[in-house]
């Protein structure tokens, strides 16, 4: 019981500043008063929640929460930043691997999203530098979900 009483309270003291800046229009940076401040916020907590009570369940969702809430605030923020699907994909990986540092499950499930997503991310810098003729690359474009959906069967339905 006591465990779960630190969450609550991260929360509303966390949304009560947040509020309070939004009522006093002091805002941080641009964008501040968005929904992905909210998520930004919410995530925070979790993770906190997860590490400092030792609590893994939430990491994966503390992760994601904050890495997603983190990408729509980068992506219009900074140029570098790619405003790709594939980020989500990484994000939800990096979140699978943390967990799995406390819980030794979920490893080889991170690392499949993580490899997806960066040859999403990095496919076409990495057809220009092999120099790999547009065609075959097309034809793998063509078929990655069929893939996607062969890993996802797999990992349903392999044995324990």
């Amino acid at each position: 019981m006591k465990k779960n009483s630190f969450l609550p309270g991260l929360l509303l003291l966390l949304f009560g500043a947040y509020f309070l800046l939004e009522q006093m229009n002091i805002e941080l940076w641009q964008g501040t008063f968005t929904w992905p401040t909210i998520l930004v916020i919410t995530g925070f907590a979790l993770l906190l929640q997860a590490y400092k009570q030792n609590d893994p369940a939430n990491i994966l969702p503390g992760f994601v929460l904050l890495g997603v809430g983190l990408h729509f605030h980068l992506k219009g923020q900074m140029a570098f930043w790619p405003d790709h699907f594939a980020v989500i994909i990484l994000i939800v990986g990096i979140g699978f691997i943390l967990r799995s540092q406390k819980t030794k499950n979920g490893l080889f499930e991170g690392v499949v999203l993580t490899v997806i997503a960066s040859f999403f991310l990095f496919s076409n810098t990495l057809m220009e530098m092999l120099g790999i003729v547009e065609n075959g690359f097309s034809a793998l474009h063509t078929f990655w979900p069929a893939v996607l959906i062969l890993i996802g069967a797999y990992l349903i339905f392999k044995k324990k």
